[in-house]
């Protein structure tokens, strides 16, 4: 018997290991550099596509290989001037999201920013989350399954008020 329920722990220990990597494997994240001016906006167009390997499905899909219910955008922004005395707000816009070069179903795609609010002399890290809800009917799957999910990301740096 103990012999059974040993065998039963270490079984359930590898599969636990196995369904924590299946989890972080379903997260797809990709660093992108981008250099802003003081006062000054820099616009960034993405193209899932090209930063993950898989491809973006709804969290409640059944994914298949290759499949990821999430993609994080990691962008490192820098300033062009590294002797500033305080910090500047930092703004980060997403807009324009497409799918397949459409707006018709751009809803189902969300987007969730993190920025630290504020940078000075040294680069930050600003992080944008991707992932996308269920389609209402399999017509609207079948429009937008396989198409580019494009957006674009502005990035602004400026003197606060």
């Amino acid at each position: 018997m103990k012999k059974l329920l040993l065998a039963f722990a270490i079984v359930l220990m590898f599969g636990g290991s196995a369904l924590a990597f299946a989890w972080w494997d379903n997260l797809e994240t990709t660093e992108n550099d981008v250099t802003i001016g003081v006062g000054e906006g820099v616009t960034v167009s993405v193209n899932l596509d090209s930063q993950t390997a898989g491809t973006l499905v709804p969290a409640g899909a059944v994914p298949k290989t290759g499949d990821v219910t999430e993609v994080v955008v990691a962008f490192t922004v820098s300033l062009d001037s590294t002797a500033l005395q305080n910090p500047l707000d930092l703004a980060v816009v997403v807009d324009n999201v497409l799918i397949g070069g459409e707006t018709t179903n751009a809803g189902l795609v969300n987007t969730v920013v993190v920025n630290p609010g504020t940078i000075q002399n040294t680069p930050v890290e600003v992080t944008v989350t991707v992932t996308l809800d269920e389609p209402a009917s399999e017509a609207i799957y079948d429009l937008i399954k396989n198409q580019d999910i494009t957006f674009d990301v502005t990035f602004t740096a400026s003197i606060p008020e």
